[in-house]
Parts: C-alpha cells; sequence; structure tokens
C-alpha cells in the first residue's frame, strides 16, 4: 500500500510541491509574533470563531498576506508529534527561527531558551552512533561560523522580547498557543527543517540502516512498532522490523499524511480515481484506517448506469401544482438523493467521521443515527467503491425506516419525497394512486360486501387511519408523534386492526350518521382477518395509503360544502 501511494501521490507533488499541502493549511489558535529584522515585532491573533479560522491583527484587522507568510514559516517550524520533540515535549518547534510553546507553560518556556537555541547549533545532543551519520550529513552546515553568531543574536533578541510578548498575551486574553517567528527567508526555514526531519522521520533510529551511503528505516507515518505491539515485528527475519524505506521516500510519506491530515471527511476519494483512502485524526495525526483500489473509472459507472425513473406516486405538489416525475442519470446524482431524502443530509458528511463524533442532532434523530451506524459503510462501498452489493438489501431493510423518520419528526413532504424513491428503487412496486384511489371509492360505493384482499385492507387501513387522526382536536404536533406513532411501529396486522378499532372509538362522535363511506370502511376492515407479520413492503402499502390524498377527507368536505349550499 506504502509504495501504491507514493507513485501517485509524487506525481501531485512534483506540481505543486508544498503548496499542495499549505494550500489547506490551518494556523492553531493563539497569538503569532514576527521578529523583524530590525528586531521590532508585530503581533496577530489566530482564532477559531464558528468553525471559521480568523487570523487579523491586534486591531482586529484581517490580513491574508501575512497569514500566508505564518502558514509556510509554521509548517517548516513545527515537530511531527510531541514523541518526536527535538528536546522538549513542551517546545513545540525544531528550528532556531522560531519558538512555540503553550501559554500556560510560558514561564517554562523562558527558562529553556537557551537550552533550545544550543541544542540547535551543533546537534551534538544526539550521541547514538546512527543518529550521528545523519547529522554528519549536515556538518558543512551546522559548522558554518555565519550560522552559530546568527543563533546566538536570535537566541538574544527572543529573550529581550520575551516579557513583552507575555505580557500582550495576557492583555488581549489570548487562548492556547504563543508563536514567536523571525523574520527570515523562507529557503532558510525549510534548511532548518531538513536537519531536524533527517533525524526524526524514521520510527526510531535504532533500526537504521545504511546501504551504500542511503538510509533505510521504519517510516514513523502510519506505523508505531514498540514493546506494546509485538505482533507487528516480523518474527521470520533477523531485522524484525515489518518492512524499511527509504530516507527520500519517508519524507515523501510525512508530507502525504500532512496533506491527507488536512482533507476535509466529506471529501470525494482522495489522491486518485483508482484510490479509496479513508483516514482517521488521531492526536492531530492521520492515519489510514482503510484502502483499498478501485479498477473501474467514474466515467465508465456513469456509461454503465442504469437510469432510474422516479414517479411522483404520492401525487406531491408545490405551489399548488403537481411535481414532475424526474430521472436520475448518473451514480453521483443516486447518491444526492439518497443523501438527502433517506438521511436527511447527513450520509456524505458523516462518511468518514468516527462514530463517537457522529451526534444526535435536529437533522438526525436517534434511530437515523443508528441506521447510519449499521448502513454508512453499504453506502460507501456503492458510491466510493462502485460496489453495489448489499445497497438494495440496504433499501430493502431500513428504507420503510427512512420514510417513518422523517414523519416522525415532522417533515412530512420528505417523508413522501422519500417513498416515491424508495419505490422506484424497488422496481416492481410500482403504484398508481389514481387507479389505487378509484378501486378503494369503488369498494365504498359498492352496496355488496365482500372480503378485502391484503393489499386492499392495507391501503384503506391507511386511508382510515389517517382520517381518524384528522379529526383528533390534538394539536399538528401531538398528531404527527404521539397519534401515528403507534401505528408505525406495528409488527402485526392485528395490531393495526387494534389500533384503528381503538382510534374508531375514540373519535367516533365526530363521524356523522349518514357518512355511509365511514360506516362502511369501519365494517370491511373489523370483518378482515388476519395474524400475520408485516413485512416491510406491506408497512409501505399501509404508508402509502396513509399518506395519500384521503378519500374519506375529501367526501366529507363534499357533502359539508353540499349541506352549507343547501342551507343558503
Amino acid at each position: 500500500m506504502i509504495y501504491d501511494v507514493l507513485e501517485v501521490f509524487e506525481k501531485l507533488y512534483k506540481e505543486k510541491n508544498d503548496d499542495l499541502i499549505l494550500g489547506s493549511y490551518n494556523l492553531k489558535d493563539g497569538l503569532y509574533v514576527k521578529i523583524k529584522k530590525d528586531e521590532t515585532l508585530e503581533l496577530f491573533e489566530s482564532k477559531t470563531v464558528k468553525r471559521e479560522k480568523i487570523f487579523t491583527d491586534l486591531n482586529g484587522i484581517q490580513n491574508s498576506s501575512i497569514c500566508d507568510d505564518f502558514k509556510k514559516w509554521d509548517y517548516y517550524s513545527s515537530y511531527i508529534n510531541s514523541n518526536k520533540a527535538l528536546f522538549d515535549k513542551k517546545i513545540h518547534n525544531i528550528n532556531y527561527l522560531s519558538y512555540f510553546f503553550k501559554i500556560e507553560n510560558s514561564e517554562y518556556a523562558k527558562e529553556k531558551i537557551d537550552e533550545h537555541f544550543n541544542v540547535l547549533v551543533d546537534f551534538s545532543k544526539y550521541k547514538d552512533k546512527k543518529d550521528k551519520e545523519i547529522i554528519a550529513v549536515f556538518q558543512d552546515r551546522l559548522k558554518n561560523e555565519n550560522r552559530k553568531e546568527d543563533i546566538l543574536k536570535k537566541c538574544l533578541i527572543l529573550k529581550n522580547s520575551f516579557d513583552k510578548i507575555i505580557q500582550v498575551a495576557k492583555e488581549k486574553e489570548i487562548k492556547n498557543y504563543i508563536k514567536i517567528f523571525f523574520e527570515e527567508d523562507l529557503e532558510n526555514y525549510k534548511k532548518e527543517s531538513e536537519i531536524y526531519l533527517s533525524l526524526k522521520i524514521f520510527n526510531d533510529s535504532k533500526y537504521n540502516q545504511k546501504i551504500d551511503d542511503v538510509i533505510y528505516g521504519l517510516s514513523n507515518s502510519n506505523m508505531g512498532l514498540n514493546s506494546k505491539k509485538p505482533f507487528l515485528e516480523n518474527k521470520n527475519r533477523k531485522l524484525t522490523i515489518p518492512f524499511m524505506i527509504k530516507n527520500k521516500d519517508a519524507l515523501m510519506l510525512k508530507k502525504f499524511f500532512d496533506w491527507l491530515k488536512l482533507q476535509p471527511y466529506n471529501q470525494d476519494r482522495t489522491l486518485d480515481e483508482h484510490f479509496f483512502i479513508q483516514k482517521h485524526l488521531s492526536n492531530d495525526e492521520a492515519e489510514i484506517t482503510e484502502f483499498d483500489y478501485i479498477p473501474i473509472k467514474a466515467d465508465d459507472i456513469n456509461k454503465s448506469f442504469n437510469p432510474i425513473y422516479v414517479k411522483n406516486i404520492l401525487e406531491l405538489e408545490k405551489d399548488k401544482k403537481l411535481i414532475s416525475d424526474y430521472e436520475i442519470k448518473e451514480l453521483w446524482q443516486l447518491e444526492d438523493k439518497i443523501d438527502t431524502l433517506f438521511y436527511n443530509g447527513q450520509l456524505k458528511f458523516n462518511y468518514y467521521r468516527d462514530s463517537k463524533d457522529i451526534k444526535v442532532s435536529d437533522f438526525l434523530s436517534k434511530e437515523l443515527q443508528s441506521i447510519l451506524f449499521i448502513t454508512k459503510f453499504t453506502m460507501i462501498n456503492c458510491f466510493k467503491k462502485y460496489d453495489d452489493r448489499g445497497f438494495l438489501n440496504i433499501i430493502k431493510k431500513y428504507g420503510t425506516q427512512f420514510v417513518i423518520n422523517h414523519y416522525m419528526n415532522e417533515r412530512e413532504f420528505k417523508a413522501k419525497e422519500a417513498m416515491n424513491l424508495k419505490l422506484a428503487l424497488q422496481k416492481g412496486e410500482d403504484m398508481d394512486i389514481k387507479q389505487e384511489l378509484q378501486h378503494l371509492k369503488n369498494i365504498l360505493e359498492d352496496e355488496e360486501y365482500k372480503s378485502l384482499s391484503k393489499d386492499e385492507y392495507l391501503f384503506l387501513a391507511g386511508q382510515w387511519a389517517a382520517y381518524l387522526l384528522s379529526l383528533s382536536k390534538a394539536s399538528n404536533k401531538n398528531k404527527t408523534l404521539a397519534l401515528a406513532e403507534q401505528y408505525f411501529k406495528a409488527k402485526y396486522i392485528s395490531k393495526i386492526q387494534s389500533i384503528l378499532n381503538n382510534d374508531l372509538e375514540k373519535f367516533k362522535h365526530e363521524i356523522r350518521l349518514n357518512n355511509a363511506w365511514a360506516l362502511k370502511a369501519s365494517s370491511l376492515l373489523k370483518a378482515y382477518e388476519d395474524d400475520s407479520k408485516l413485512s416491510n413492503k406491506e408497512k409501505d402499502r399501509f404508508l402509502v395509503g396513509f399518506m395519500s390524498k384521503n378519500t374519506f377527507y375529501e367526501k366529507r368536505k363534499k357533502e359539508e360544502n353540499k349541506e352549507n349550499e343547501e342551507n343558503v
């Protein structure tokens, strides 16, 4: 996997170099200080407001140009992680051109200035044989007298400016970090970071091997090998590390993970259309939790995609006009519709988020959250890996719950849209609502009493349940949640029967004695006997009856209008 990733990433990197990473790079919250060449200070603040990063001077004026400079300086000055600190975990930078620490460690950081800069003069602190091999490569730079003088000069400037910087931070109530940078050419920042990275790019220098002047070692990216992880060792070799990588490749791999960390969670497949990569952030570092090779291209998938025709079966109206049928012609369009109409816009947003980070909200009910946890991997397989095995099973198993979830959360219109989509996906379950309603009217108008089929019963039961609930004097919210919920949770036909009988008893005072349709519907439904468990298809039949234009309500309105005309 590692070399597959490197091969593709290097091609991208050659086009933009570090700008590929810096384009998405963000500064942590805190005080940012530039010590200019004349030793004066310029101070800025980085903060997060409603998830948006804002960078301003201390008067609140934004400056994107200087922010870009700080991003570059920061990238070439930051340690890989606390375990890879230069000499002290509380000092977070890795060169003499900057100085980072958390505000609560200000006094400690002040005491460590001399020690920090002394380490950077010649890196003589690193006495291990394998570390010395690495440092030897940079001897020309480390022995340069001008560099040594510059380090001592900057150390003195920092000490002289330190108290003033801390005072400003306290006055402005700055949170999190203080990051101090010297105004210096970016190339110098890069050269200094090379020394640190050469020392720390591998997991542990004790595993390093020098072969033909090239250093090989265990990658630190997406890898950890210590006494707690003996299962990662290759027990069949004298050198037990899982694999080795050149220092040049290790550096490129580090850049890849820097880039991966900055990619948003809802980003479409990253890196290359043939690679699927799922990441996880741990201690501010990216880890690859799933990697797959995709042999099919998106264009090929769309060319072979069988269009899905979605009929407005429930005859939804907007602005008193019937909504048009529509056709889904490409996979990404289906993904959008599934996300919007089934998951209430919470699928794509949460594709790659850890379960602990997917919280219940106004948009994501507890039930929908549970379904999302169970089904999102099948959806990722379908829409990101082009493997639709399992997709229709999810629709059949949970599609009805998606519809009910909308209804129970007072999204009735979206519930009906979701039902239209579900029926379109489950081919062979098409319905003609006008024909169904006309058939129902014929049954109710017929003077003879005939036994209902199961399909007739379920459609009529849905219509009758919706009508009975419309007679309630309760608020709309209570109607939706408390009254309809019992129907939606019914698992057996006999349970629907029982609820219908109870609701008829509750609301019978609202039904007129001359309402022949109501009386016949009640009789037909009571006469039906079946104790079988409801399949999802049968629940859908009930729901379609429940959500369609209500025959009983329309009949009652016509009768009331007729009476009013006669009384005039």
